[in-house]
């Protein structure tokens, strides 16, 4: 209780309100998530289903591609323009921002509208439908995650995250069910096509507020374009969330390929289940990364190091009450999936000890992404993705989805060991508990 309320008394008041409401709608849009994939699940046929999950995830990793890394650069960027109080520069980036996430998400849709010209799935029509949806679903996803992470740097946290977690899962179950209900049948496409049509709504309202708060923030009008001196940390960044959506969405194609459709969905709903350990790590880390960054390229190492201890303190023991519940319930969470899917409780286990370490490790992901270290973030993900790869191909015709689970959480634990190897070396800053006993030099300094 002690270290909780030194945590809380040290924050600044509007990220620990941030902080808690983060939890919260973070806690909410995971229980929406599940249920938005139970309701789709009845609503369509098995094979329908499949389309629209493959429709759903290809179009997250299509997003990360055309974003062009101003999703997540921007929670750095503005931060870093606002304390140098350069207007002309915050406006200049936030524009840019905007152009690249339209620019690229066009090109994803003319991609994947071309690309169904040479897929033999389905009929001519469906395929053509299947693919502008995904290609459509992309382009609103990337601009709908560059306007949250830009929403989230400016301090609206309810306007960031309430659309994405919350409202777009509840408006397109209740729109589907009404449809359905007006006997309209529903197709994976068009699943796809009712989930874009609600994002596209949502997303309008966040740019909205965009606008509202840079007008608000910012007295001076003139705008200045710095894409020459952004694009050498962008690309880092760009890769690195390509990379990290792949880790997400990857693995359950991979176990797919190679052992069937069935091993595939019990590792998914493993997964899933696994991954709600990982929620407070992420609403930690995106509500903190702003603050990061402005305290980092304000020289405020110690005050730096001093909120990252109290954020590992916090996630790790969320995380590991988490753990403990997911050991003594996994069975009936994965049961609430397809009652098959019980057997995949010892992988439920692995990848969740994966992310227990990730959280005991705390926000170094977002640390390094914040401040200098985009490129050693990018060798490290790089690396250990491809280890990942190698070994899942190795180990899954041997110990089946074990193998991918047991792969998946090594990689987890080399690439925060590595990380925070390189942010002490380094920088002299650790955000993982380890900083509590071996403190790292700028902290001695102190």
């Amino acid at each position: 209780m002690r270290v909780l309320e030194q945590f809380v008394n040290y924050l600044p008041r509007h990220i620990v309100g941030s902080g808690l409401i983060s939890l919260v709608i973070k806690l909410l849009g995971a229980v929406l998530a599940y249920g938005m994939v139970v309701a789709f699940a009845r609503f369509l046929t098995p094979d329908e289903y499949g389309r629209f999950a493959f429709g759903l995830n290809l179009a997250i990793i299509a997003a990360a591609i055309g974003s062009v890394g101003f999703s997540t650069g921007i929670m750095r960027y503005w931060p870093q323009y606002r304390v140098a109080k350069d207007d002309a520069g915050a406006r200049g980036v936030v524009r840019l921002g905007y152009q690249a996430s339209l620019i690229g998400g066009i090109v994803i849709l003319c991609t994947a509208i071309a690309g169904s010209y040479f897929s033999s799935f389905f009929q001519f029509k469906s395929q053509v439908l299947e693919f502008a949806a995904i290609g459509v679903l992309g382009l609103l996803i990337g601009v709908g995650d560059y306007s949250t992470n830009l929403l989230r740097a400016q301090g609206s946290t309810v306007v960031s995250m309430l659309p994405r977690d919350v409202l777009w899962r509840i408006f397109s179950v209740a729109l589907t069910g009404l449809l359905i209900w007006f006997g309209l049948i529903i197709s994976g496409p068009i699943a796809l096509m009712i989930c874009t049509l609600v994002l596209m709504v949502l997303t309008v309202w966040q740019v909205v507020t965009v606008r509202r708060n840079i007008r608000i923030a910012l007295r001076e009008n003139t705008v200045r374009n710095d894409w020459p001196k952004l694009r050498g940390s962008l690309l880092p960044l760009w890769a690195s969330s390509v990379i990290f959506a792949m880790t997400q969405q990857f693995d359950v194609v991979i176990v797919g390929s190679l052992l069937g459709n069935a091993d595939a969905g019990a590792y998914f709903a493993a997964q899933k289940t696994a991954m709600l350990l990982s929620l407070v790590l992420i609403a930690a880390g995106l509500v903190s990364a702003p603050t990061m960054a402005s305290l980092f390229h304000s020289g405020k190492f110690v005050e730096l190091q001093r909120l990252c201890r109290n954020l590992s303190v916090a996630i790790a023991a969320v995380t590991v009450v988490g753990f403990a519940f997911l050991i003594l319930l996994g069975h009936q969470l994965l049961g609430l999936f397809d009652p098959h899917f019980v057997t995949a409780y010892p992988i439920l286990l692995i990848i969740a000890f994966g992310c227990m370490v990730d959280a005991i490790s705390g926000p170094n992901a977002y640390l390094m992404q914040m401040t200098s270290f985009e490129r050693p973030y990018l060798k490290v993900m790089a690396v250990c993705y491809v280890a990942v790869i190698l070994a899942q191909i190795i180990l899954i015709p041997r110990y089946g989805s074990l193998g991918a689970a047991f792969a998946s959480a090594g990689g987890v634990v080399l690439w925060n060991v590595w990380s925070i190897l390189i942010l002490r070396n380094r920088a002299g800053l650790d955000p993982s508990l380890l900083s509590i006993i071996r403190p790292p030099k700028h902290s001695v300094a102190s």
